[in-house]
């Protein structure tokens, strides 16, 4: 039977001996490898901070339709620039979501300024809570790409060069972080995002193109995970847990040693909020498999700003159709 497995990554982050960094890294790839999701604890995120954090994604939400409308990407509202980072209105399934970039990108690059989709600035201003979540967020990131590092015989920080490339005349990473409401439905209708096996869905099934997600469910399930034989089964909710999943660009990087899993939210009766962070390489990153993996290549060249341009086609929320523009 699948589980998925919770760890205790303190190891990682305080100080300990290498043998139990390199158990727990190992423990980590080997979740990777055979689940593709597993649950992190004693990350050392201070649970006021999540608190708040919960908090400050119910204020943006609780907001009028017309409140938020002044943040919606440019297919919502045509006064706004921005087709990716933004407000993403209440679909048919009810689902709202807020899409936010780092706070420290570059706002003098070229791509800034050009106003690449992928480099677009916030409209909704990160405040002092969100900026703090943001900086946990890329400390468990990296440490988590550290532990994969590792558990590839990889020098411990090869992977960090790769992140946020403002060191070198780049714009930083183009990482997101994202706010998603659910609201709470009754007596729903059909929706038009069903499953194979009947179940009605508030978020179809797919796969994250990042390197690792990083998602906090607060309080009320519906996270489903795809195991053996097209069945599903849910991810739990632990208190101030997150659960952590490989993104199909560490599934390419690592050959497919590494696998992304399909997932998909369930449609419930009950309000439902999650925050994911999607850890994202640099935009010019080439993809290529990690140089300690000798097998035949699976997958051709390419660099993270292609591949995540072409793979956001298939998203529903960078579909739509413009007629649903005001």
């Amino acid at each position: 039977m699948t589980n998925i497995p919770t760890i205790d990554i303190s190891p990682l982050l305080f100080q300990s001996d290498e043998q139990s960094k390199i158990d727990i890294s190992k423990s980590i790839r080997h979740a990777c490898e055979t689940v593709g999701f597993f649950q992190i604890i004693s990350h050392g995120i201070d649970k006021d901070l999540i608190d708040n954090m919960v908090n400050e994604a119910r204020r943006f939400f609780q907001q009028s339709s017309e409140e938020k409308q002044d943040y919606a990407v440019h297919k919502w509202n045509r006064l706004n620039s921005n087709t990716y980072r933004g407000y993403f209105p209440s679909s048919i399934n009810g689902k709202e979501g807020l899409d936010l970039c780092s706070p420290y990108m570059n706002c003098e690059h070229k791509l800034v300024k050009k106003g690449d989709p992928l480099h677009e600035l916030n409209k909704w201003q990160m405040n002092e809570i969100l900026i703090k979540y943001w900086d946990e967020m890329w400390r468990i990131g990296i440490e988590l790409l550290r532990a994969i590092a590792r558990a590839f015989d990889l020098d411990v920080f090869y992977f960090d060069k790769f992140l946020d490339d403002r060191s070198t005349g780049g714009a930083g990473t183009i990482s997101t972080f994202r706010l998603n409401f659910y609201p709470q439905i009754e007596n729903a209708t059909p929706v038009s995002i069903g499953a194979d096996d009947g179940e009605r869905l508030s978020c179809e099934e797919h796969c994250d193109g990042c390197l690792f997600t990083i998602l906090y469910q607060h309080e009320i399930g519906g996270l489903q995970i795809e195991i053996e034989n097209g069945k599903w089964m849910d991810v739990p909710v632990i208190p101030y847990a997150f659960v952590i999943n490989t993104g199909k660009c560490l599934e390419r990087w690592t050959n497919g040693c590494l696998k992304a899993v399909k997932h998909r939210v369930k449609l419930l009766k009950q309000e439902r909020l999650s925050i994911p962070f999607f850890l994202e390489p640099s935009y010019s990153t080439p993809i290529v498999p990690l140089p300690t993996i000798n097998d035949t290549h699976k997958y051709d060249p390419i660099t993270y700003g292609q591949y995540i341009t072409e793979s956001n086609k298939k998203f529903k929320e960078y579909q739509r159709d413009e007629n649903n523009s005001s």
